[in-house]
């Protein structure tokens, strides 16, 4: 489930040595963050006091909020059974007592934090309609066996209004392809469908 990064490793490496009445903390503020949907867990004056509170200069700070975000994204990403995160982040070396921490939020949290990350797009528009229309064209009026076949796909978006759940206006996008192109966008979809049906 995790890929060991260099950036993960010291990241773990940071919450071994951080205290763990800290790391409980801080998991609670990150695990409730992501469980209302808000992608910022600490405004930055939050962040200059807890940096100040763990005495380690911003940027660690960051980079420890990180990791514990990073970690519990992957845990739902994944899906992962909470006994398998802890086996997990042991194999990354991260010390029991701070992985059995992460194992009780996540067994906590993982329900409404999968719930939440399903709810919310990566986009900001999302595909509402799908139409199409077919036009031949002829090679020239002396040969009208010749056809050339056009496809226009129209695709109706409707549009996310910024710091909103609200959906807002629709906006339209036009596409034209030949044949060929026809078949690399079809190529394109099966891969994209096989890879969606892997991750069931």
């Amino acid at each position: 489930m995790l890929q060991v990064t260099k950036r993960l490793q010291e990241g773990i490496s940071l919450v071994n040595a951080t205290d763990i009445n800290k790391v409980n903390g801080l998991l609670s503020r990150v695990c409730a963050s992501l469980c209302s949907g808000h992608s910022q867990v600490f405004s930055e004056e939050e962040e200059q006091k807890l940096s100040a509170s763990l005495g380690l200069p911003v940027e660690k700070t960051k980079q420890l909020i990180y990791t514990n975000i990073h970690i519990i994204q992957q845990a739902a990403h994944g899906m992962v059974r909470p006994a398998f995160l802890g086996e997990q982040l042991q194999a990354c070396e991260m010390t029991s007592d701070k992985a059995s921490i992460f194992v009780e939020h996540w067994t906590t949290n993982a329900k409404q934090i999968v719930e939440t990350l399903r709810q919310r797009s990566l986009s900001a528009k999302q595909l509402a309609d799908i139409s199409w229309d077919l036009h031949l064209k002829t090679a020239s009026s002396g040969c009208a066996r010749q056809t050339h076949p056009i496809a226009h796909l129209q695709l109706s978006l409707s549009c996310k209004e910024p710091s909103s759940t609200k959906m807002g206006p629709m906006e339209s996008l036009v596409m034209q392809f030949d044949q060929d192109q026809l078949y690399q966008l079809y190529d394109q979809m099966e891969q994209i469908q096989a890879n969606l049906d892997a991750l069931r």
